[in-house]
């Protein structure tokens, strides 16, 4: 009794101090692009220029309706800020550069910046499998791999096991755990890490392997009632585009071990194109308008075989 009572007051004095629960959930959590956005200008914090975008009503940046047009194909692209197109302007994007390559077929950008695979899947199914797309591609994002102390899908649905459960449970509303890895851990105090900055503290994938493969069971259950098919792909990043390949990414085991599972192939264009007029001068992390539209056609060129007829002629 006496241990509890004094364990409540540290956990209020630290909070008095301004120590706050370990987890973050304004940091690390569902969100979604304001919806109805005409042309605003964009720019992000270290963002040397401006972009302009507009949204539709469910925050997708796309001028696509939900009602299908009989006889046309449809195409959703899902990922994050480099599926979305941050940093160019409207009609410059990945999902452009894939309509010019398949003429007669309507894509849907569904990218939305900072998402993991988690929250694609999640965005299908709040929203996405509305608009009954034939063929859904989920772009994986290095996000899925940043090390961080709640799991999105453990955000989504709290921990998987009595373990995770405790882990969650501590990192969420105890600031008595959050100064105690404050005393460990030189880092403790950011959201999120990438994996090579963990430096050993105990942390967990945004998005684990087995979490992803639900994710994408869950997306495909989402997407059954009209027919769709789900498949996930990788886009090029800037060591691609500059032949500078690093060889496999954090994912790519469970790429090989999916493969022969999915409906439809592996969209991989990593190996697409190269050139520096590829990237942004400015943010070499995200594709120029020259990029977006070759890894587009790339995109395209993998997709033909797999659409209906009336949509597999070549531009």
């Amino acid at each position: 009794m006496v241990s509890a009572l004094l364990l409540v007051v540290m956990e209020l004095g630290l909070r008095i101090f301004g120590v706050r629960p370990a987890y973050r959930p304004e940091a690390l959590g569902q969100w979604r692009m304001q919806a109805n956005l005409q042309d605003q200008a964009m720019r992000g914090p270290r963002d040397g220029h401006s972009f302009r975008l507009s949204t539709n009503p469910d925050g997708l940046r796309t001028k696509l309706p939900k009602a299908r047009t009989e006889g046309i194909p449809r195409v959703a692209l899902l990922g994050d800020s480099t599926v979305f197109g941050w940093g160019v302007d409207d009609g410059q994007t990945v999902a452009d550069g894939v309509a010019e390559g398949l003429p007669g077929v309507e894509v849907l950008n569904a990218g939305q910046p900072g998402y993991s695979t988690t929250q694609a899947a999640w965005l299908m199914g709040e929203v996405v499998a509305g608009y009954a797309p034939d063929i859904a591609v989920f772009f994986i994002p290095m996000h899925d791999h940043n090390q961080v102390l709640v799991s999105d899908r453990e955000l989504l649905l709290g921990g998987a096991g009595p373990v995770a459960r405790l882990r969650v449970l501590l990192a969420r509303h105890l600031s008595l755990y959050q100064a105690l890895r404050q005393l460990v851990f030189p880092a403790t105090d950011r959201p999120f890490l990438m994996p090579d900055q963990a430096n050993g503290e105990p942390r967990v994938d945004r998005v684990s392997d087995a979490e992803r493969s639900l994710a994408l069971a869950e997306a495909a259950a989402a997407l059954a009632p009209s027919g769709g098919r789900v498949t996930v792909g990788w886009l090029p990043f800037q060591a691609d585009l500059m032949g500078q390949g690093q060889g496999d990414r954090p994912s790519a085991a469970w790429v090989r071990g999916l493969g022969a599972q999915l409906p439809l192939p592996v969209v991989d264009v990593r190996a697409c194109c190269q050139g520096e007029d590829l990237v942004l001068a400015d943010d070499p992390g995200h594709l120029s308008a020259a990029g977006n539209r070759a890894a587009g056609l790339a995109i395209a060129d993998l997709l033909r075989a797999n659409l209906p007829a009336s949509a597999t002629r070549a531009p």
